[in-house]
């Protein structure tokens, strides 16, 4: 049995983590996972969030420090669930406060065999690991890991390798015409809200950025001189994305409103009516509010529309029209085209008609 103790000046406190390398016996039932009270995950992520955290371990609170609400909920959740599933631990709090750099890449390793036996879904295993390794993540870019460790780690946790489904990459896109609904609709209302949020649904779907890079995107990553815009994606890495005439037009019609004061290109709007874009405290949208105003915009008796979606739908767009995998991976920010590969939605029958159209000197 392994011990680990934490004296982490950080907390304050001393804690004791008792994780055994995996025995090849998993005690839970795989047909139903052991499930984490949602009170519990909200209070660990606010914690997780607050200037000293005070519950939730240093090494863990790094993983859910950016992104949404909703991720945060569901990494210390599944992280929680994947650690209690092996029956050595049977509280969510005793996995949160766990100082997770400090443990052997045995750990890591009975964990993924754990997860492998308990989970029969892999795109559910999957999903499962990726909280484990974002708190690995975490602690190698903050230096509580240092790199080799943390790699031995993550390859510990390596995803599954889930074979092409069509239909299911056919999904999450957006029809045009409901896209070229929302927009319409958009134009007929003149309150300055409304041109916001168009301008938002163009970077969603004209420039393919993540919802967390479109709020934190500042005027001055707007370059009207080269029509581009400078965006900082995952893990800092910094890219410039070209924008379509249509997202310039967008844009040129929300800073109409919202002003050349420096701050943030999407802010909140004031409570009074009629209502003002509010620049000069320096808020941002926050990326619950992206989903709620794309939510808003896109209502109909069709599935709901996810920021994800139009992000998606930018992706299958430029592939469509022939541009190559390569190109549009280095414009949304994928580092692995095979990333961007998952968003591909062309069938068998593009890819049959591409062969057709070579010449085969056979006589």
């Amino acid at each position: 049995m392994g011990v680990y103790r934490d004296n982490d000046p950080y907390h304050g406190i001393v804690i004791v983590v008792d994780i055994e390398p995996y025995n090849g016996r998993v005690e839970a039932d795989p047909t139903a996972p052991v499930h984490v009270p949602t009170e519990l995950v909200r209070a660990a992520v606010n914690d997780a969030r607050s200037p000293v955290p005070v519950e939730v371990h240093r090494s863990v609170a790094l993983s859910v420090a950016r992104g949404s609400e909703k991720t945060a909920r569901l990494r210390l959740e599944r992280l929680a669930r994947v650690v209690m599933a092996t029956g050595q631990v049977d509280s969510p709090a005793a996995v949160w406060s766990t100082d997770w750099a400090t443990l052997p890449v045995e750990v890591y390793e009975s964990l993924d065999r754990s997860i492998g036996a308990v989970w029969g879904s892999a795109s559910t295993r999957n999903a499962m690991r990726d909280s484990v390794r974002a708190v690995v993540r975490g602690c190698r870019d903050a230096g509580l890991m240092e790199h080799g460790p943390a790699m031995v780690a993550l390859s510990a946790l390596q995803p599954e390798k889930i074979g092409r489904d069509e239909d299911k990459q056919a999904r999450g896109h957006v029809d045009a015409a409901r896209v070229k609904a929302a927009f319409e609709a958009l134009a007929a209302d003149s309150s300055a809200t409304a041109r916001r949020d168009s301008a938002l649904i163009a970077l969603l779907v004209g420039a393919g950025l993540r919802r967390g890079e479109a709020v934190m995107l500042d005027l001055s990553d707007v370059d009207a001189a080269r029509e581009t815009l400078v965006v900082t994606g995952k893990g800092g890495v910094v890219r410039s994305v070209p924008l379509a005439p249509g997202v310039r037009r967008a844009l040129t019609a929300w800073l109409a409103v919202r002003g050349d004061d420096a701050g943030p290109l999407l802010t909140p709007m004031s409570k009074a009516v009629p209502r003002v874009a509010v620049v000069e405290t320096g808020r941002r949208l926050s990326v619950d509010a992206v989903a709620a105003a794309v939510r808003r915009r896109f209502i109909g008796e069709s599935e709901a529309v996810r920021p994800h979606d139009l992000r998606r739908t930018f992706v299958g767009d430029l592939l469509d029209s022939g541009a190559d995998l390569s190109t549009v991976s280095k414009i949304v920010g994928h580092s692995n085209p095979a990333t961007t590969a998952g968003y591909d939605r062309r069938g068998i029958a593009t890819r049959r008609a591409a062969v057709e159209r070579l010449s085969v000197p056979f006589v």
